[in-house]
């Protein structure tokens, strides 16, 4: 899935429906009368193979599934967990099974669907600290492959969005660290070798005159803490005057994303254009915003 935001325009994110099954035909059958909602199905971890990958991704049902040993009964115990701590409706109507995973824990897997089902991949599903809610994890840190297989598809949604260089933006920017390999394959597909990171703190090689670092306080709800973006003066000429194209790989609840629109500001910089892979939370006040996917977790 690739979408753009339309000016004015606001996306209605339908109420999830899970339930935990046997096997995929089960719950294909289970979830055909979701009613406009967004069915989701927790299976035992031995019953998604090859064939019920495909036949829910066909009927547009969400596979999640339990860790490699996982029963039926963990199967319900996880969509239990999930459904309360989400606000999602439960479909099975299963009692919730006694016992709960620690915060921290990897307690299951959650199947992500990119670019229309165009890649695919098993994201561990874990508890934040501090929080009740769950995220699947999506650390592109040391990941080759994944990194140049987002990185081409949002180019592309990009592009087939009208998102051109020279007409749109004129410079790539991103902020440390998770996002910058994939940034950089972005950057690599339009033709450009620099692009400007902004980094998680002010590092001593940065000068500090006649131009000291610009540093503008950021929030996360994947990092513990306070947190700041910080602009490294040495790139700050290749922002004045320029338009940029602000690329992520996850919008959770744009705390990053508005804060690097209003460090680039600072810099004299105008933000054109904003890109993600995923976006986990509302969509963030971001000119021509474009999403690869919208995961549920």
């Amino acid at each position: 899935m690739c979408s753009a935001r339309s000016r004015g325009s606001e996306r209605t994110v339908p109420q999830v429906i899970v339930g935990a099954y046997e096997d995929a035909a089960t719950a294909i059958a289970a979830l055909a009368s979701a009613g406009g909602k967004r069915p989701a199905a927790v299976l035992p971890r031995a019953a998604v193979d090859d064939e019920a990958r495909v036949r829910l991704r066909q009927a547009q049902v969400e596979c999640l599934s339990t860790l490699d040993d996982g029963d039926l009964s963990e199967a319900r115990r996880l969509a239990a967990a999930l459904a309360e701590a989400e606000g999602w409706e439960r479909a099975d109507g299963a009692p919730s099974p006694a016992g709960q995973s620690e915060p921290g824990d990897v307690i299951g897997w959650y199947e992500l669907r990119i670019g229309s089902g165009a890649l695919t991949t098993d994201r561990p599903i874990t508890r934040l600290h501090g929080s009740r809610r769950y995220i699947a994890s999506f650390n592109l840190l040391g990941q080759a492959r994944l990194n140049q297989a987002c990185g081409d598809l949002l180019y592309r949604g990009l592009m087939d969005e009208g998102v051109a260089l020279g007409e749109v933006f004129d410079v790539v920017v991103c902020s440390e660290s998770k996002a910058v390999g994939m940034a950089q394959v972005v950057v690599e597909c339009f033709g450009q070798d620099r692009y400007v990171v902004l980094r998680k703190g002010v590092k001593n090689y940065m000068p500090r005159h006649p131009r000291a670092p610009l540093v503008e306080e950021a929030s996360s709800i994947t990092t513990a803490g306070a947190q700041a973006l910080v602009l490294d003066p040495l790139d700050w000429p290749l922002l004045e005057g320029r338009r940029v194209l602000l690329v992520d790989d996850v919008i959770a609840t744009g705390g990053t994303a508005r804060a690097a629109r209003r460090l680039l500001e600072r810099a004299g910089a105008r933000v054109t254009a904003a890109a993600t892979v995923l976006l986990k939370g509302p969509e963030p006040d971001l000119p021509r915003l474009v999403v690869l996917a919208r995961p549920l977790l």
